[in-house]
């Protein structure tokens, strides 16, 4: 029996971490190559289609209805990917100084954790870490 894995729906927020689940999904279930070009060395369409067909099912799983609502008219897993990247990653300057200032501004509230503040830091640090390295490859 295979293995069932749930991921939280992406709801626009937190892409990167979204990606890096959607991702082990997609290779988990043997369709990760979908969200890219279609490798020469795959001529059978038959197992093309299938293929796209899983990653489709599993991308649209794993988006909440308004997410998935901008996506109506994108019908393979590449389209769905690219457009979700397009949109929703984080490449600009803005988007630096945005991480930068709620890193800098980040208190631990009363009510919370420290584990749970801790993690807060590691996504923030972690997200802007992989905007300098998109910035660094330009």
């Amino acid at each position: 029996m295979a293995t069932k894995f749930k991921i939280e729906k992406f709801n626009g927020s937190n892409f990167s971490l979204w990606k890096m689940k959607m991702r082990a999904i997609l290779l988990k279930d043997n369709c990760l190559l979908a969200i890219g070009d279609r490798p020469t060395e795959i001529t059978n369409d038959n197992k093309w289609k299938e293929m796209d067909g899983n990653a489709v099912a599993n991308l649209h799983l794993a988006l909440v209805d308004g997410v998935l609502s901008s996506l109506t008219e994108k019908k393979t897993a590449k389209e769905i990917w690219d457009t979700l990247t397009r949109l929703y990653e984080a490449k600009s300057l803005h988007n630096k100084i945005f991480l930068k200032r709620r890193l800098y501004t980040l208190r631990m509230a009363e009510s919370s954790s420290m584990t749970d503040h801790i993690n807060t830091m590691n996504t923030l640090f972690s997200q802007l870490n992989r905007v300098r390295a998109k910035n660094r490859g330009k």
